[in-house]
């Protein structure tokens, strides 16, 4: 019984995200792991190491995400495709080396670093980015490959896309707001697919809970991955007329309430 209300709970979700992601170009993730930490505590359906799990299976859930997301953004033209090829070396890098550290790290304590996480994304949606920047050059290779460790690493970390560091990072080079979630997304899609392998093999003989392989709940790609590719389709559409500005302040109170709730839950 509970496993059929979790699946609904992670259908909801990955539309909801997926709408969001690709929307905002932040990867869903900042969404999609509260979410599942949250269902899988209400439910008990993972009853221990429930943050290890939720990253994993939110990176395997992008996965589907970010595929649509990239497909949808490449027809209409929002990619930097130099951006991506210069960065993505470092990003494959930086998620290992995240995903490594924390399983050595205890679900409170990963839970408690998320939500500082949130409370910071979500102060920088809400006050930053006021005016486009003027355009910058693209970084050199090396630099930008530096960069994308940085986003990696928090990637592999705590499963999340890299939306919340590459989005305002592609902002300040002045490129703009389309072109942002565009570029972000084609970030994700190799941190999905990386730190997912990752996550199976770090929990590889560390749980035996139910349709998982190493720290990744499989149900939830069929679920969740197909409903969060609908949502991104649509997303991707609604960016060209959206406001902005006006979403990243809502999303960032959202994400804001998102972090206090995971402090309270520890």
């Amino acid at each position: 019984m509970y496993e059929v209300e979790a699946l609904i709970l992670m259908a909801i979700s990955g539309l909801v995200i997926g709408f969001i992601a690709a929307l905002l170009g932040i990867g869903g993730g900042m969404v999609m792991v509260p979410a599942l930490f949250f269902i899988f505590k209400l439910t008990d359906i993972i009853p221990h190491d429930q943050m290890h799990v939720a990253a994993g299976t939110s990176l395997l859930v992008m996965v589907a995400t970010s595929i649509g997301s990239v497909v949808s953004h490449a027809r209409e033209g929002n990619i930097v495709w130099k951006m991506t090829t210069r960065t993505v070396p470092g990003i494959a890098l930086g998620v290992v080396f995240g995903a490594l550290l924390s399983s050595y790290l205890p679900t409170a304590t990963l839970s408690g670093i998320f939500a500082v996480v949130l409370v910071l994304v979500s102060l920088t949606m809400i006050f930053a980015f006021k005016a486009q920047p003027a355009a910058r050059p693209l970084p050199s290779p090396m630099k930008a490959s530096a960069i994308g460790s940085i986003i990696g690493f928090k990637s592999g970390l705590l499963g999340v896309g890299g939306g919340a560091l590459s989005v305002p990072w592609l902002t300040w080079m002045g490129i703009s707001q389309r072109q942002v979630s565009g570029t972000s997304s084609t970030f994700t899609f190799p941190a999905a697919i990386i730190g997912t392998i990752a996550f199976i093999f770090i929990g590889l003989g560390t749980t035996d809970i139910p349709y998982t392989i190493g720290f990744v709940y499989w149900p939830a790609l069929p679920i969740a991955g197909c409903a969060s590719v609908f949502g991104a389709f649509v997303g991707a559409k609604f960016s060209r007329r959206a406001p902005g500005r006006l979403l990243r302040i809502l999303f960032g109170i959202l994400l804001l309430g998102v972090s206090v709730s995971m402090i309270l839950a520890n």
